[in-house]
């Protein structure tokens, strides 16, 4: 993949440090240093996540309380649960979340890239504030509506939300 960025603005990682990484997981299993981006409104961590889904790759939440496997996702109106999914791992301080209203426009920085439509289209992670939670989900410049993300058996849209980008 080409990049319009010099190499000088990606420095090398320290040594100790971790770079951002996808690690697989399952059965409700979320992997050291994964990257929290949301929390239920009992207090119970949200882990930014994404899993495959009718030829897509969507990007989520993780945690060890949800039902079915560990991983949900929206879906078609409705919050998917997979067993088998990624979760973000490393140094969470090369992140920011960036605020956003509508559909994702990316002019001024550079979001954390996650997954993909079955059609190629890019996807972005995205967190919002509902029912006295952070929830996390997914947005795209061609999600008009802003960001979409699993809840209560649906996948709900919400046109206020912060966009996972790089910390540079």
């Amino acid at each position: 993949m080409y990049s319009n960025h010099a190499p000088s603005s990606h420095p090398p990682q320290p040594p100790g440090s971790q770079a951002l990484q996808w690690v697989s997981a399952s059965s409700n299993h979320i992997p050291p240093n994964a990257v929290q981006g949301g929390i239920e409104k009992d207090g119970t961590p949200l882990f930014v996540a994404r899993a495959i889904y009718k030829g897509g790759l969507h990007p989520g939440k993780a945690g060890q309380h949800l039902e079915n496997g560990g991983c949900n996702i929206g879906w078609g109106h409705k919050e998917v649960a997979t067993d088998n999914y990624q979760v973000l791992c490393g140094n969470a301080a090369n992140l920011r979340w960036v605020r956003q209203e509508g559909a994702l426009d990316v002019q001024g920085f550079r979001p954390f890239p996650a997954g993909h439509e079955e059609t190629g289209e890019p996807l972005y992670v995205a967190k919002t504030l509902f029912e006295g939670s952070q929830q996390l989900g997914k947005c795209a410049p061609h999600v008009k509506k802003g960001m979409a993300f699993p809840y209560g058996h649906k996948e709900r849209t919400t046109d206020e939300y912060m966009v996972l980008a790089y910390a540079d």
